[in-house]
């Protein structure tokens, strides 16, 4: 029995809808949150459901290379299930081995009910079986040895499949950072990030606000970004909406954070954002005094909200507007400029995992960022500065590739910096037109 987008429609509010929902807008190309977020928004679901959605969705495709190879050891032929029903299954399967809130007999139950009502009672015996059989294996999947194949060229592949990570994409680490940072990070990559705020200095009650919850739980992130940046690596103990509501603290990344502390911008100094995004950090700098000007990006979607970002955090918003930065506006700016360019993203997996459902375009990312780094070398006048950003691990989008601009530009490295580990994977470059 066929099952099409109708009939999934016609399911009851569920977390497992809403992944189904997300995973086909994933193949369409949808970024991971952008799907999620409508998908939230075009369903009428309780919070508790919003919650136990957000969950599964992460937690399904984070873990989805991993659940794939499970179950093509308990169905030889599981390729051959409708899509609907490799997908469900991945999500059970996801939920069983990583999740701890639901009984196992209600993730089983629910599970067969939905592939019985979409694909007919025969799919759903069977779904029954694997999930029993799953759970037989107990904690089996759980270990490396679980996931040995003999065809392997080594052990890094039973490796790569326990972190569910592409064949293709673990080799990429591997060359890049050598095999015990390359085996740190992909584990990392398979966890939950650590929760983080950044809290606005020009709120009143900050430094109260930043003690009551260092009290609950929360930390001072290392160095310069802990003055206001926070985390929490056991999750959000303190419901944190009505902070932002307020517009007394942001949502952003620790590594973000992290990174945007390290160089040193000028407050004296114009600074023009141009890859602004959806502006965090825009706004994390117009909290710290530096007068940003400009905000750019080749996508109106994604700027559009940060007048309003602004508004929230009582800041006076820089001229946003959209613009592709290998073909600015202008012929020269008299100020620095911030380039957090466009990479393949391979420094937060964690936050982002659909990025491991794609191909990997090194090649197309690094011509766009050459382009873009030299372009604004261009621009600023003698003595100014360009911060180049990434959030990516590979040396041919980092360090390889500042130096080979440097090499034909007439500019100087002031300084590098990288975050690894919990911080995820992020790379800064400092460099100066002489």
């Amino acid at each position: 029995m066929a099952s099409g987008p109708g009939k999934v429609a016609r399911l009851g509010p569920s977390a497992r809808k809403v992944y189904l929902l997300v995973r086909d807008a994933l193949e369409r190309n949808v970024p991971l949150q952008a799907a999620l977020s409508e998908t939230l928004l075009s369903l009428k679901l309780s919070e508790e459901v919003r919650r136990q959605a957000t969950d599964l969705v992460y937690t399904a495709v984070r873990s989805e290379v991993r659940c794939l190879y499970v179950l093509h050891r308990i169905y030889p032929k599981f390729g051959h299930f409708p899509k609907v029903v490799q997908r469900l299954l991945v999500a059970a399967c996801a939920a069983l081995l990583f999740q701890q809130k639901a009984p196992a007999y209600a993730i089983v139950h629910e599970t067969v009910a939905d592939i019985s009502f979409l694909c007919g009672k025969g799919m759903g015996a069977a779904a029954n079986w694997g999930l029993r059989s799953l759970l037989r294996l107990e904690g089996a999947p759980l270990e490396e040895s679980f996931y040995k194949d003999k065809r392997d060229r080594d052990d890094f592949s039973a490796f790569l499949r326990l972190a569910s990570v592409p064949e293709k994409m673990g080799r990429l680490f591997l060359r890049e950072l050598g095999e015990e940072n390359a085996r740190a990070a992909l584990l990392q990559s398979f966890t939950r990030p650590v929760a983080s705020l950044r809290l606005n200095p020009l709120k009143e009650g900050f430094e109260d606000l930043f003690a009551a919850l260092c009290e609950k739980g929360w930390q001072a992130l290392p160095g310069r970004a802990g003055q206001k940046g926070l985390f929490c690596a056991g999750g959000q103990l303190l419901e944190t909406a009505e902070l932002v509501r307020e517009g007394r603290a942001s949502l952003q990344a620790a590594g973000s954070q992290l990174i945007l502390a390290s160089p040193d911008f000028e407050k004296d100094v114009p600074l023009w954002d141009m890859c602004a995004g959806f502006g965090g950090k825009t706004c994390a700098l117009l909290e710290e005094g530096i007068e940003v000007r400009l905000a750019s990006d080749t996508s109106f979607r994604r700027l559009r909200g940060l007048p309003g970002e602004c508004e929230r955090l009582g800041l006076a918003a820089p001229l946003v507007f959209q613009a592709d930065g290998t073909r600015p506006p202008f012929t020269s700016w008299q100020g620095d400029i911030l380039l957090d360019v466009p990479c393949t993203g391979l420094g937060v997996l964690s936050r982002r995992p659909d990025i491991k459902l794609k191909d990997v375009d090194i090649e197309g990312h690094t011509a766009i960022q050459k382009k873009l780094l030299a372009r604004a070398l261009a621009l600023v006048q003698q003595g100014r500065q360009v911060i180049y950003m990434t959030c990516t691990v590979t040396r041919s989008e980092n360090e390889q590739l500042v130096r080979d601009v440097l090499s034909e530009n007439h500019a100087e490295l002031v300084g590098e910096w990288r975050t690894m580990g919990q911080w995820e994977g992020m790379y800064a470059a400092c460099l100066r037109k002489l």
